[in-house]
């Protein structure tokens, strides 16, 4: 399967006094970045949460490479990178459009719960939704990585 980087403009409001984005706003990056990514790979969280799955976020992190600024556009290269049907684990790259530099590498890890948050095993109840995440595995990308 492949798909397209998520890109959009650097916000003003993403930015501080330094006219750099503050670093909170990289996590908010990757959660756009990941409901693009989820939408693209054809199981979105609204099909999901219909079906009476949701997705909460167990942890986060960040690294930060170097500094983003106001105008300036980004892309974010989402990829599973842990999925064994109970929990799943995204690694974000998020890059400078202009430069190609590697700005970010995030990181999200999430479990499958019931609308009552009861940890389930998807592979097991929504054999579906389990291809789906299977097949988003070998996730490729049309535009090829920048380059630094």
């Amino acid at each position: 399967m492949k798909i397209t980087a998520y890109t959009r403009m650097v916000f003003y409001h993403e930015t501080d006094r330094m006219d750099i984005v503050n670093h909170s706003n990289y996590i908010h990056m990757a959660e756009e970045a990941r409901v693009d990514f989820m939408n693209k790979i054809g199981i979105g969280y609204q099909q999901m949460e219909a079906e009476g799955v949701l997705l909460p976020v167990l942890g986060v992190t960040c690294e930060y490479k170097h500094s983003l600024r106001f105008g300036e556009h980004l892309a974010v290269y989402s990829q599973i990178t842990k999925y064994n049907g109970f929990k799943l684990e995204l690694q974000y790259e998020i890059r400078c459009v202009e430069t190609g530099v590697l700005c970010a590498i995030a990181t999200s890890s999430h479990c499958f719960t019931n609308v009552q948050l009861k940890p389930i095993r998807i592979r097991d109840k929504y054999p579906k939704l389990n291809d789906f995440f299977q097949k988003a595995m070998h996730v490729t990308y049309f535009d090829s990585l920048l380059q630094e």
